[in-house]
């Protein structure tokens, strides 16, 4: 199998995604089938994510190609901004499991896009239901990162092992579908609140993220390491935080300002895959 099959087993995807480009309307994916065939080793984790800053010590090239299920096979070149979101994995309770961190390396910074993509109406499997959503054009680019609480990274590598890019799309549910339930009783850890499980409320439907081939304008390309692992977030109460943390990714190193709990991101699937659970 090529490279190109093994970082994007969904391309059946791709074509549909191209007719409603040059129709201008949304595509119903509901044939579409969750691809696990080349699954990371790691179990999927949650994320917490909060907004953020960063004045210096990013420096995102112009150019960068981004390639997704929701894309063409060329992919599209966002217009990219300021950091402005910083994600931790976390511990996530509710009354039927605990869902634990399995990568504490893994940590995401996001950078604000603009771009113009077609509308796809698409299903999607979480542990909070099934639904049926629609997207808008994506806003966010989650870039994989290292972290730390007291200086500097200093990795020997700017990317940690097996982390993917994530393009997030704001998202709708689609006329008469079913809406994620999640459980009234939901607690949340990372590694801002050490030993302390939070209570919070999740609220609003966000963003659908899909894992992501980045190409640089040099021709580096950063490939999809499991196509199948999907993100859903909601905004979340508030959470405990601290202030600064130091990232560091492909982008550069650079001190992050964190300002407040914005998402709790959910592995999800897309597809017809009935694996949700509460």
């Amino acid at each position: 199998m090529s490279r190109v099959q093994r970082s994007h087993p969904v391309r059946v995807f791709l074509a549909c995604a191209a007719v409603a480009a040059s129709m201008g309307g949304a595509v119903l994916v509901s044939g579409l089938a969750a691809t696990s065939a080349s699954a990371q080793s790691e179990t999927p984790q949650h994320y917490l994510c909060y907004k953020a800053s960063a004045k210096k010590g990013f420096v995102v090239p112009p150019g960068i190609t981004l390639i997704n299920a929701f894309t063409s096979a060329k992919g599209f070149t966002p217009t990219v901004g300021a950091a402005n979101v910083h994600c931790n994995p976390a511990v996530k309770v509710v009354p039927t499991g605990e869902y634990q961190i399995t990568n504490s390396t893994w940590h995401f910074l996001g950078f604000k896009i603009t771009a113009s993509q077609p509308s796809v109406t698409v299903p999607v499997n979480n542990q909070f239901g099934s639904a049926q959503l629609v997207t808008s054009s994506p806003n966010e680019l989650l870039v994989p990162s290292w972290k730390s609480l007291t200086g500097p990274p200093d990795e020997s590598s700017n990317t940690p092992p097996g982390e993917d890019h994530y393009t997030c799309y704001p998202v709708t549910y689609a006329t008469g579908s079913p809406k994620f339930e999640p459980p009234a009783s939901i607690r949340v850890q990372d590694e801002f609140s050490p030993g302390e499980l939070t209570s919070v409320t999740v609220t609003k439907l966000v963003n659908l993220c899909a894992p992501t081939e980045k190409i640089l304008p040099s021709g580096a390309k950063s490939t999809v390491s499991n196509p199948s692992l999907f993100y859903t977030c909601f905004t979340v109460s508030k959470t405990p935080i601290i202030t600064p943390v130091y990232d560091e990714n492909q982008f550069g190193t650079g001190t992050v300002t964190v300002k407040s709990t914005d998402w709790l991101c959910l592995p999800s699937t897309i597809g017809n895959s009935a694996n949700a659970r509460r």
